[in-house]
């Protein structure tokens, strides 16, 4: 019952931070400058493979909120297959969040082209960024990295409880 609770716990919060990114975008979107760093890309891709990431991308806010949603109630989704797109989700979010954060401090540390090969320049869109710009993305990459954390949480509580046996008086 008790590792029930913590997964469900545990599955709401995942569902917020999943809710607080897609309103986010929204927002960004709808032309908020807040919390962003340089410009959006175009919201029509010109390529087949950018058709492909957008398209994963925009699935990503419904399939990791159904899935969070399916831990939290305990039904709808079976469990092993909320399981999959949990620990997925963990691995994709840690892969850009990490590499996000390795990349920034490379950068910082006087790596001229980071983890990408990329210079500031590329990344943020001008030469010298302000403060606000730089640590727009970085905490973005933090965002990341805490929903891998949570998605990974939650991918360790929505296991099925092993039954335990009963210890002799």
């Amino acid at each position: 019952m008790r590792q029930a609770v913590r997964a469900t716990g545990t599955a709401w919060v995942a569902f917020g931070w999943v809710v607080a990114f897609l309103a986010a975008h929204v927002y960004w979107y709808a032309g908020g400058q807040l919390g962003r760093a340089g410009d959006l890309p175009p919201l029509v891709p010109g390529s087949v493979g950018g058709w492909v990431f957008e398209i994963g991308v925009v699935a990503a806010f419904p399939v990791g909120a159904a899935a969070c949603l399916a831990v939290a109630r305990a039904r709808g989704v079976p469990r092993r297959i909320a399981a999959v797109v949990v620990w997925t989700g963990a691995v994709v979010l840690a892969v850009r969040g990490g590499a996000g954060l390795v990349d920034d401090l490379l950068r910082a540390g006087g790596a001229a082209g980071g983890l990408t090969g990329m210079s500031i320049a590329d990344v943020t869109g001008t030469a010298r960024p302000s403060a606000a710009e730089l640590w727009s993305g970085r905490a973005t990459d933090a965002y990341f990295t805490v929903g891998a954390l949570l998605f990974a949480l939650l991918g360790f509580r929505c296991r099925t409880p092993q039954p335990t046996r009963a210890t002799p008086p």
